[in-house]
C-alpha cells in the first residue's frame, strides 16, 4: 500500500533529502514539496550577493525542477496548520493535505510582529531577500537591526558595494547585545573595531522600539535617521506550531527528540532552525548545524517509512564559521581560532559553491 510522506519547505536539510531520493528512492512512497516559492535561495550566498560578486541565479535552487527530477510532486503553497491526530496539514488557502508521516524544515522569521507593517524589511522569506537588498544597497544611510553573524556580514557587503560602485553615504548597525554575542568577547571585539574601521557606525547594547519611516528610536531614546531598515534580530518561531498545539519551547519552536522527531508523535519529524533539540536546547540556530542534519533526516524518514531502527543525530562541537568582509576577505571563527584573510574568503567561497552545486 501506497503512503504519503510531506515534506514542508525547502531550508537546507530538505534540500538534501530531495538529493538524497534522487539517488535512493523510497518505495511505496508518494512524496509531496510544500513551499511557498519555485525557488530556495542560500542564504550563505547573501553576502556575495549584497556585494556583486554572485548573481541572483547563483544564490538560488530551483526546487520545483529538483523535485521533478526527483519524482517529488511540488506544490507551490505556504503551510498555515497540522492537524496531527488526523494526520492532516492545513495550507494558508484552505487546501488540506492528508499525510501518513510529515517532515518540517520552514526556518526560522526575523522581523517582530510588532514591525511588520512599518519600513523594515528581512532576510526572510528568503526569496525576498534579493529585492529588498538590491533597494536598500543604493540608499545613503541603511541601516542593518541585529550584530549577529547574518548582521555583520551584510553590514560589512553594503559597506563594500558601495565603496566599489563610489555610492555616498555609510551603513549603520544597532544591536541589542554586543557584536557577536554567541562569540569570546574578544572575537567580538575584533569584529567591532572591523566594522568601524570600514565605517560603519555601530550602537551597541541598544534595543530598537520604534521604526518610523526615516529613522528608529532606542530604548536609550537615540533617534537614529535611515533611508532603509533592514532587521537582522535573532531567530523568532513561524506561528505554525503553536497554532497546532504541538509541544514548543519558551520561544515557540518545535520540540524534537535526537531522531528528529517531534516529542509527541513519532509521524512528525523537524529540522534546521523551526525546531529545537530537546538534547540540546541552547544550539544556535545555524545553517551550519541544518546542514548536518540533512543526512540524518533522510536516513530516518526512510527508515521510520520501511520500519527500520533510527539514528541519532549530534551537533559537531565546534562549528565553522566564515563572514565575508568584502573585497573577497573572510572573518573564519573556528572555536579560539580567528583569522580574517583573501584565504578564509577562498575557503568560504568554495564551501557555498559546492554546496550548490549538489542541488543544481
Amino acid at each position: 500500500m501506497t503512503r504519503r510522506l510531506l515534506l514542508v519547505g525547502a531550508g537546507h536539510a530538505h534540500l538534501e533529502v530531495l538529493r538524497q531520493l534522487k539517488e535512493e528512492p523510497i518505495n511505496n512512497v508518494d512524496i509531496c514539496l510544500i513551499s511557498p516559492s519555485d525557488y530556495q535561495y542560500y542564504s550563505g550566498m547573501f553576502s556575495g550577493f549584497t556585494e556583486g560578486i554572485y548573481t541572483r541565479e547563483e544564490t538560488r535552487v530551483n526546487i520545483r525542477k529538483l523535485a521533478k527530477e526527483t519524482g517529488v510532486h511540488f506544490i507551490k503553497k505556504m503551510a498555515e496548520k497540522i492537524l496531527p491526530s488526523h494526520h492532516k496539514l492545513i495550507c494558508m488557502d484552505g487546501s488540506v493535505y492528508p499525510f501518513d508521516v510529515i517532515s518540517f524544515d520552514i526556518g526560522s522569521k526575523s522581523l517582530p510582529e510588532e514591525f511588520c507593517e512599518t519600513v523594515a524589511r528581512s532576510i526572510k522569506p528568503n526569496y525576498h531577500f534579493i529585492d529588498h537588498i538590491q533597494e536598500i544597497r543604493q540608499t545613503s544611510q541603511p541601516l542593518i537591526v541585529g550584530g549577529g553573524a547574518a548582521g555583520t556580514e551584510l553590514a560589512l557587503s553594503i559597506q563594500a558595494y558601495k565603496e566599489k560602485h563610489r555610492l555616498q553615504g555609510q551603513v549603520r548597525l544597532v544591536t541589542s547585545e554586543t557584536i557577536l554575542p554567541q562569540s569570546p568577547s574578544w572575537v567580538s571585539s575584533k569584529m567591532k573595531t572591523l566594522l568601524l574601521k570600514k565605517g560603519i557606525q555601530v550602537w551597541e547594547n541598544e534595543r530598537v522600539k520604534e521604526v518610523g519611516d526615516h529613522y528608529i528610536k532606542t530604548d536609550f531614546g537615540n533617534k537614529i535617521r535611515h533611508t532603509g531598515v533592514l532587521w537582522l534580530g535573532g531567530a523568532l518561531s513561524d506561528p505554525i506550531f503553536q497554532r497546532s498545539k504541538v509541544e514548543v519551547d519558551n520561544k515557540g519552536f518545535a520540540m524534537v527528540r535526537s531522531t528528529l522527531q517531534f516529542e509527541e508523535y513519532d509521524y512528525i519529524f523537524g529540522a534546521g532552525d523551526c525546531v529545537t533539540l530537546s538534547e540540546y536546547p541552547e544550539l544556535p540556530k545555524s545553517g551550519v548545524y541544518a546542514v548536518k542534519q540533512g543526512p540524518i533526516l533522510f536516513e530516518n524518514l526512510k527508515n521510520y517509512m520501511t520500519d527500520q531502527p533510527l539514528i541519532d543525530y549530534s551537533p559537531q562541537k565546534t562549528a565553522l564559521y566564515i563572514l565575508s568582509t568584502g573585497r573577497k576577505k573572510g572573518f573564519l571563527i573556528y572555536g579560539p581560532l580567528v583569522n580574517h584573510s583573501h584565504r578564509a574568503w577562498k575557503v568560504k567561497n568554495k564551501i557555498d559553491l559546492e554546496f550548490m552545486e549538489k542541488y543544481k
